[in-house]
């Protein structure tokens, strides 16, 4: 669970839905995501739905891609 401050400041920056929107313009699965940066899908899917915020090295690898 994240506390208010921490999802009002994810929400703002909407990190989950660029990373689903970058993905789907490159017509990506999150399997297959996940296989070119080594995280599960379900993590990758967390991410998206913003039900986690990410690490900084968890978004350079996600970037990389």
């Amino acid at each position: 669970m994240l506390s208010p401050t921490l999802e009002a400041e994810f929400k703002r920056y909407a990190i989950g839905e660029k990373v689903r929107r970058l993905r789907l313009k490159k017509s990506m699965g999150l399997v297959e995501l996940g296989r070119h940066t080594d995280l599960s899908p379900a993590l990758l899917s967390k991410i998206e739905r913003g039900r986690l915020v990410p690490t900084l090295p968890t978004l350079t690898r996600i970037a990389l891609v």
